[in-house]
């Protein structure tokens, strides 16, 4: 007698039996005898990948998703699980051109919306993504998830209000939803209600989520609390891990100017406004007696390069051993900086000299000059709503004696060719190459005055030390701090906030008023 070929099908019941029950690995070896017995078992394939995903093989798992697709093409749930692991790999296209293979043959799950509700805001679509989360609320009343991506996709687009409703039905649903919590802390800050956003973040402290404790130290420092807004803004997070989790643990933290002198490894954490902001403390750890070497990416290294004592590089050399790490968002920190000890001596950067000249006679000496930049990064992670449009400036065009000069490069640029009032562009060659802000460092020398919205050429120009009026949204961020028209970290800025949320013609009404005294 011979034994019964195995049951394939079988096989896959009793894996999907023990995957539901988590026992994966024994769910495998069934999957992988099915597997064996029908090797076109298109099925078998996707739980396998879903298996493997879970058990953090997402490499493996991507090829069993991509291998049971073309065996069975009709499978949605494999379309939006596949997906679901293109937008934790940060693939975004590829993530929505998955979800609508899935769509094809399940136009109306609320879980594939409410990844597509992830996805499109994660490729900046932030209307999209909050019409995304609204559908699959629509289809499944009782979605907390979905309610917190439609809060994150409204709170993104300067919708405090409508956003903090959002994450209160997210909360009231699962009480215990610390992300939902949090995004109300969030929510409440922007409207300003900062005692209930204390409240909300303490709430979801108290629940075991990180990001609430960062949100609490912004509030801190936004406050003028330095001493627990460093401690809170520990718990900051780069690329959606916690700074120990995104940095890695290379060698010992350093402790700050009172450790033994020790070659440090300083890496960047964050963009590069904040690159620009706490540059300033690598002298100074050099004058405490350590040795800064600092690891950021090559676009910086000839404008930041004369601040460090050791080296600067892009990727941690092989030939050189440190005694200690600390991310360079975490200098103040270790400064014991306070609010009445920044180290606010200016400037700290500085332009090439042989650029000088240059710019200095492209742009030459006539009527007052103001560089201007209006758009930040258009990533809605970096807070799209802090950029203004161009046509705010028409107002500064109309007082007598003004030029404008625009600083602007990259995104933000199309905007000029409808702009309707005098502006002027640089160069074509204006800040090419693969070094940043060369010759903005260089224009801003050559210019009376540089506005500029909440950006890395803000940082810039303060830490050059030339005037500069950044016009701020309501909910600007922690280093602005509330309700001052000067930074503590820039003695040459001035600030000018928006009177209301969105209100960015009250902003430049009183820039306006400032530039007629002034120019």
């Amino acid at each position: 007698m011979f034994d019964a070929a195995p049951d394939p099908v079988a096989l896959y019941g009793e894996a999907l039996r023990l995957v539901d029950q988590a026992r994966d690995s024994e769910a495998s070896a069934r999957l992988d005898a099915a597997i064996a017995a029908k090797p076109d078992f298109g099925e078998a394939f996707a739980l396998g990948a879903f298996v493997l995903e879970r058990g953090g093989k997402r490499d493996i798992a991507l090829r069993f998703y991509q291998r049971a697709l073309a065996l069975k093409p009709d499978q949605p749930i494999a379309w939006f699980n596949l997906a679901k692991l293109l937008l934790r790999e940060g693939r975004f296209p590829d993530a929505l051109q998955a979800l609508n293979a899935g769509f094809a043959f399940a136009p109306g799950d609320p879980d594939a919306l409410n990844t597509l509700s992830a996805v499109l805001r994660s490729l900046w679509l932030l209307e999209p993504s909050a019409e995304a989360a609204r559908e699959a609320v629509n289809r499944r009343p009782h979605f907390p998830e979905a309610y917190v991506n439609l809060g994150t996709a409204l709170l993104k687009a300067a919708r405090p209000g409508p956003a903090l409703e959002a994450y209160a039905r997210a909360s009231a649903q699962r009480r215990d939803y610390a992300d939902a919590i949090c995004g109300e802390g969030l929510s409440l800050r922007a409207l300003g209600r900062l005692d209930d956003a204390r409240a909300a973040f303490d709430r979801a402290v108290a629940l075991g989520c990180k990001e609430a404790v960062s949100g609490r130290g912004c509030l801190d420092l936004m406050l003028g609390d330095f001493e627990s807004g460093w401690e809170g803004y520990e718990a900051r997070w780069v690329d959606g891990k916690s700074v120990a989790e995104a940095l890695g643990v290379r060698y010992p933290l350093w402790r700050g100017p009172s450790s033994p002198p020790q070659r440090v490894l300083v890496i960047n954490d964050h963009g590069l406004g904040d690159t620009i902001q706490f540059a300033r403390y690598l002298p100074l750890m050099a004058a405490a007696g350590a040795e800064p070497h600092f690891l950021v990416p090559a676009k910086m290294h000839r404008l930041i390069g004369p601040l460090v004592e050791g080296r600067i590089f892009e990727s941690e050399p092989a030939d050189v051993t440190f005694d200690a790490q600390i991310a360079i968002s975490s200098l103040p920190r270790a400064f014991g900086t306070r609010l009445d000890s920044v180290p606010a001596q200016v400037p700290y950067l500085h332009p090439e000299n042989w650029r000088l000249p240059r710019w200095g006679e492209r742009i030459g000496t006539h009527g007052f000059r103001i560089g201007c930049v209006w758009q930040g990064n258009a990533n809605p992670e970096a807070d799209v709503a802090r950029s203004f449009p161009l046509q705010a400036l028409a107002l500064l065009a109309g007082v007598e004696g003004v030029r404008l000069i625009s600083l602007q490069r990259g995104q933000g640029e199309e905007q000029l060719n409808a702009a309707g009032f005098p502006i002027e562009r640089l160069h074509p060659d204006y800040d090419l190459g693969d070094s940043a802000f060369l010759d903005a460092a260089a224009v801003m020398r050559c210019v009376d005055l540089v506005v500029t919205c909440d950006t890395s050429i803000a940082h810039l120009a303060g830490a050059l030390g030339v005037p500069v009026w950044v016009a701020l949204k309501q909910d600007s961020e922690w280093r602005w701090m509330r309700g001052r028209d000067d930074s503590p970290w820039y003695p040459t800025m001035r600030l000018f906030r928006q009177p209301d949320a969105g209100n960015w013609d009250g902003v430049f009404a009183a820039i306006a008023k400032a530039l007629r005294n002034r120019a």
